[in-house]
């Protein structure tokens, strides 16, 4: 490193399961770029100071968002991108000239990653669980691909309805239920997303029974580490297609390498 190291930060509670500070480093070695990304560890509590205190680091750059600060960051940027004001969760800040500006590419980073698999979205029911940050994000990228049926299941009910009544402002035409968390109807899903914090370390467990759901169903994750979750072991075994957590943060390296004019 250098004086002129342009510094960027993870931003998280709990922290040791980000993956995001090592390959973005990894990333700007390769390509021989003179930056660097750490891990910050910042409570809710404290969020507010924390990014004031980074305001006034002349060299720090941005930030990537991730759980549980994607939607409360909003209040202290200056101003979102389209996907943010949308989706009403931020997991990029970029520090300009002492503004801060929100985006979000998880939405555009997940829908990559089942691109590059090869899974199609067009005319399939898809079922969501959680409605938070990544949830949001991603709800909002898959109605602009001509899905059947979005299916949303969160544990409060009502950030539930705040979120299916914000979908359905931009996507009127879009079929959109809400099911009830303790026996959600997935018999018929094509996809389901695991967008909560289920499966994490210190926070294992699977978010609904795969038993219920049809033999060609395929499951997705976006948790990281661990890369193979309980739900994702369990899907395996029953021969099912999985998708890994780790494509959603590898197809936004590219899209946020660019949005920091980096590459």
């Amino acid at each position: 490193m250098k004086a002129t190291t342009k510094i960027f930060g993870c931003i998280a509670d709990p922290i040791n399961h980000v993956k995001a500070p090592s390959l973005f480093t990894s990333e700007f070695v390769r390509r021989n770029i003179d930056a660097i990304m750490i891990p910050i560890n910042t409570s809710k509590e404290n969020l507010k100071d924390v990014i004031a205190g980074l305001r006034k680091i002349r060299n720090f750059c941005g930030l990537t968002v991730t759980i549980p600060h994607k939607i409360d960051i909003i209040k202290y940027c200056d101003k979102v991108e389209l996907e943010a004001n949308q989706t009403g969760a931020v997991n990029w800040v970029k520090f300009n000239n002492n503004m801060l500006i929100g985006n979000n590419f998880d939405g555009l980073g997940f829908i990559a990653g089942l691109k590059k698999s090869n899974i199609v979205l067009s005319n399939k029911s898809i079922c969501i669980f959680g409605a938070g940050g990544s949830g949001m994000a991603i709800s909002f990228a898959l109605l602009k691909y001509n899905i059947k049926e979005l299916k949303i299941v969160n544990r409060d009910k009502v950030k539930a309805e705040k979120l299916v009544k914000r979908l359905q402002n931009f996507f009127p035409a879009a079929r959109i239920k809400i099911e009830e968390l303790n026996d959600p109807d997935i018999s018929d899903s094509d996809i389901i997303i695991n967008a909560t914090s289920i499966g994490l370390k210190g926070n294992e467990g699977i978010p609904f029974k795969l038993i219920k759901t049809k033999k060609n169903c395929i499951i997705a994750d976006i948790i990281m580490d661990p890369e193979e979750t309980l739900l994702i072991k369990e899907a395996k075994r029953l021969k099912k297609q999985v998708h890994l957590g780790k494509y959603m943060l590898e197809n936004q390296i590219d899209l946020a390498g660019k949005y920091f004019q980096l590459w």
